[in-house]
């Protein structure tokens, strides 16, 4: 009999954050007024506004996202750890952190986050139909000639069975409270916005450096270890 076989599959951490929704409501309340009082650049009537084009890309530095942060640290080791890594070799650095606002029709267009090692996305204030986040694998491993597995071939009749083994994209469900986790090399996007009411997200950049760098040449050493070019 023949077997199908999956390799190298790009895994996906999701998870509720357990946070209460009074102060969910209170964090989501924060990035909207930023998004009011914001340029809004970047913004359109399909485009989400998102905070770090904005000025407002440190939530991690301020005292009322410590709490959402303290949980999200606890995720972040879950994650490591479901890829059968040693969580305890590794600090992880939130560099970047912003929020997102996506009214009716907006979505977030594709991109990936190129400078940082993991990345993931909160939903503090999300209603049903809002709009989910979509992974892109834009070289698919099965496509065995370019071009096969996007949306016009299904439109040609070339792909018979629509699924994951003949998909560029991955569409994953994403409720109030759920974070979701991956590497920043991935490239992401997000449905359009499709309610009345706005989708809310976090979004945040985490740098991946070790504890103790003795022995092992990749991953780089703990940032008190590093020294400016400046300081000379």
């Amino acid at each position: 009999m023949p077997e199908i076989l999956n390799c190298f599959p790009l895994t996906v951490f999701k998870d509720k954050l357990g946070l209460p929704p009074e102060y969910r409501h209170q964090i989501g309340q924060h990035i909207i007024q930023s998004c009011a009082a914001s340029k809004r650049i970047g913004q359109s009537a399909s485009r989400s506004w998102t905070g770090d084009r904005n000025g407002h890309e440190f939530l991690h530095m301020q005292e009322p996202f410590a709490p959402m942060f303290k949980a999200i640290h606890l995720r972040i080791r879950r994650y490591v750890e479901a890829l059968g890594l040693d969580a305890d070799r590794f600090r992880f650095q939130f560099t970047r952190s912003w929020g997102t606002v996506s009214e009716k029709g907006q979505k977030i267009q594709r991109h990936r986050h190129n400078q940082s090692h993991i990345s993931l996305a909160y939903y503090p204030l999300k209603g049903p139909n809002s709009g989910n986040i979509i992974f892109h694998m834009p070289d698919p491993q099965n496509e065995f000639t370019a071009g096969l597995f996007e949306p016009h071939s299904q439109d040609m009749g070339l792909i018979k069975t629509p699924n994951i083994l003949n998909s560029e994209i991955v569409n994953l469900p994403a409720e109030e409270d759920d974070i979701v986790l991956f590497p920043s090399k991935t490239y992401h996007a997000t449905e359009p916005n499709q309610t009345d009411g706005p989708r809310i997200s976090i979004s945040t950049d985490i740098v991946v450096t070790l504890r103790e760098s003795d022995q092992v040449e990749f991953v780089m050493p703990d940032v008190s270890k590093w020294r400016s070019s400046d300081g000379f």
